[in-house]
């Protein structure tokens, strides 16, 4: 900004004073350049760490209930077991990308600095200890059950069978987890079928052992 006669402003200012007003229009032109270019790394790291949990979330969900009806007499010949089971192996497949995507924008996220350590170590991130915390013991669940589904000719059965139902444990601790830190879970649009899923989930399960303990008394 000139005056009349050509001089700065700012060449009156005290030597601290210039470099405050330098600094400050630093600022604004970082932060226009910001909003012409429209989203910056740190908000797009942001909204693929959100989009990555929501879907790992829903697509873990409707694992979950094609893994029980599997099981369980309520769908028994309401589809064909080949279809499901396929339909079954293609989303406990198809979730895990997203959750491993979730979890590498959050170690990139300035924010939340999480570190490889933090992965696999709950309640070490001063940053939302407890939400992050249960998702790292998720995460740790999601590993074993990995794990051991891929080396599940290699196990007792029954061991197996108790191992994989820790994917159930695992949901919870996923749901507690974007319950507690996600802010789309604040919205009524993500939060109604987030809690329809739940429900439903929790009811199946009960339902299936039921049945179950039905069929074993009939029988």
């Amino acid at each position: 900004m000139r005056h009349a006669h050509g001089c700065r402003c700012g060449d009156r200012l005290p030597g601290s004073a210039r470099r405050a007003l330098r600094a400050r229009a630093c600022d604004h032109r970082r932060r226009w350049h910001a909003a012409r270019r429209g989203v910056t790394l740190d908000q797009l790291l942001w909204l693929s760490s959100r989009v990555a949990a929501l879907t790992a979330f829903f697509t873990l969900a409707a694992a979950l209930v094609t893994g029980q009806a599997l099981r369980s007499a309520m769908f028994e010949g309401a589809v064909r077991n080949r279809e499901l089971s396929n339909l079954h192996r293609f989303l406990t497949i198809c979730w895990v990308p997203f959750v491993l995507l979730h979890v590498l924008t959050m170690t990139m996220d300035s924010v939340a600095r999480v570190g490889p350590l933090d992965l696999v170590i709950p309640f070490r991130v001063p940053y939302a200890a407890l939400p992050v915390g249960l998702g790292t013991i998720g995460f740790d669940l999601l590993l074993i059950v990995g794990v051991t589904s891929y080396l599940r000719r290699h196990l007792d059965p029954v061991a197996w069978r108790w191992l994989h139902r820790l994917s159930y444990v695992m949901f919870g601790l996923f749901a507690l987890h974007a319950l507690l830190a996600g802010s789309d879970f604040a919205r009524p649009l993500v939060l109604a079928p987030a809690a329809g899923v739940i429900a439903f989930i929790a009811i199946v399960s009960l339902a299936r052992l039921a049945f179950g303990r039905w069929q074993t008394t009939a029988h």
